[in-house]
Formats: C-alpha cells, structure tokens, sequence
C-alpha cells in the first residue's frame, strides 16, 4: 500500500495508575478492567468515525480526520471510563502525519505521544495547533495549562487542558495557573548554578538548559567520562525547576533536608539549594561537583 500524507489528529489514551491497579486488585482483576478499558477506547473511537492504529498494554493510538472529532471522542472516552470506574489520561495533536497501511508516522504522532504523558488521571492535554483548529463550545472548554518544550523541539509551545467534567468536577480537579500567571510572575524564578569557579544563573525562558559532554550542545559542558553527552536537562514546569535524567550513568541530587537521591531516566524538582553530580555519588564528584541555588 502506498504511503499517503495527510493532516491528522492524533490521539494516545491510556489508563492511569495501571500498575497500581495490578497491586491492588490482583492480576486477574486488574486485567479485566484494563480490558474493559482498551474495549471503551476502541468502541468510542469507531463511534466518532476515528481509526485504532494500535493497542499497546493498557494504551490505544488512535487517528481521526478532524480536531472536533478527535476532542468529542476523548470526552466520550473520559465519562465512559469514570462510570467503569477507570481513570484515563488522554493526549491529542493535530498535523501532517504520514499513512502508511494504518500505521502513522510524523511530527503530530510525536507531539500527541509527548502530551499525553503530561496529562494526568482524567486529563485530556491538547497541542496548540490542535486548539487551533476548533471552534465554538469546545475551542471555550480549552484552558491553557502550561509552556513546554515539545520532545524534540528546544522552542516552548502552549500546551491545553480539555475540560470535560461538570463545574462541579472541574472545580475539585486539580487546579492549575493560566499562562499569563505564570508569565507574570516568571521574572522572579531563577536558577543559579555553580560549578567551580563558573557562576551561572538560569531563567525560566532558558530552559530547557543541557548539561552534558557534548561541548556543542550542552549549555554545561562536563568533561567527565561518566557523564553522557546528553545527560540531564533542567526545565521549568508550572512554576518550579526540574531535573531531567536522560543519561547511561544516572545523576545523583541533593536538597535542603534531603539525603542524596539516584536519578535514571527520572525527574526531580528542584527545591532551596543542594548538589546535582553527574554520574557518581556527590562524595566522588570532585571538580564536577555543581551547586544549585533558588
């Protein structure tokens, strides 16, 4: 079959805290549900005329031809799955894609798998150019949620929350600030690093900030041989400073009043001041040892 271009939203839902279910109900159980859950997901989607690409543990890919469709079908999934007593995290993007024998490929597939791993239980997380594409109640029913930097991409995006409940539910849901909250008072966050002698101070709109061994793509070049060339990144999520582990050797991070803790493809906030060494515990670090201050 040959492979078509075509614009696209592009849908990743999963169920949220599955591995705590399996603990909790037992594995039978919790498969059942689970089950329940891909069924709910796959039915909603044919109902709404979109397309199941493919179902991967307790997370189904999903495509449909229009943002409207795509948003109508993840609110359906959302209350169906509450009254089943599961909770979903639904992430949706909307852009060229690449079919190929209904499997899809390209930047909206990327973007929608980044955001649903922002989105939290019975959250539904929208790209900017999928919000774009919607109008009337629905586009009304987007809350922007949070600036990030989209895998991939060194720009910050907006990024938007869906929300489906009732006011009543979405009052008890988790609340978080609008962009202009966080722009208005982003000026007073600031990260200051020091590694021996270098002094350096990081603010919000710098981040994602690299440290690592590449001497080119690293903003902090650390020379040691156990760091990776792209080892941590810090960023900056609804108003505070995170640790982002990507590397072989893992980073290790201390805090005010907290023992030294390992990091492995992992994130931490960064809280008052303390050590982040790459690779090796702080005692061992040496010259490559980097303080953190807030």
């Amino acid at each position: 079959m040959t492979a078509l271009n075509r614009t696209l939203a592009i849908m990743f839902a999963d169920v949220s805290g599955s591995s705590a279910l399996y603990k909790r109900l037992g594995n039978l159980l919790a498969k059942r549900s689970v089950d329940g859950a891909i069924e709910i997901m796959t039915q909603v989607t044919e109902g709404y005329q979109g397309h199941v690409v493919k179902t991967l543990g307790d997370e189904v890919m999903a495509r449909f031809d229009t943002a409207q469709a795509a948003c109508d079908a993840a609110v359906a999934m959302q209350r169906e799955a509450r009254h089943a007593g599961v909770a979903l995290r639904i992430g949706i993007a909307f852009g060229p894609a690449l079919l190929d024998d209904n499997d899809v490929f390209g930047e909206a597939v990327n973007d929608a798998a980044f955001v649903s791993k922002v989105a939290r239980a019975n959250q539904i997380v929208l790209t900017q150019t999928l919000v774009d594409e919607l109008q009337g109640a629905m586009r009304e029913q987007c809350q922007e949620f949070d600036r990030v930097a989209v895998k991939g991409e060194t720009r910050h995006s907006l990024i938007y929350r869906l929300q489906w409940e009732t006011p009543t539910q979405s009052h008890s849901a988790t609340t978080v600030m609008s962009i202009e909250e966080i722009a208005g008072k982003m000026s007073r966050y600031q990260l200051h690093l020091t590694l021996g002698d270098e002094q350096l101070t990081i603010h919000p709109e710098q981040t994602p900030y690299i440290i690592g061994r590449d001497p080119i793509k690293a903003h902090l070049h650390i020379q040691s041989g156990l760091a990776s060339r792209d080892h941590c990144h810090v960023i900056f999520r609804r108003g505070k400073f995170v640790l982002v582990d990507h590397s072989t050797n893992g980073t290790y991070v201390s805090g005010p009043d907290q023992p030294e803790i390992y990091l492995r493809r992992e994130e931490f906030p960064l809280f008052g001041s303390g050590t982040i060494s790459i690779g090796q515990p702080a005692e061992r670090a040496g010259e490559w040892l980097i303080h953190y201050q807030l």
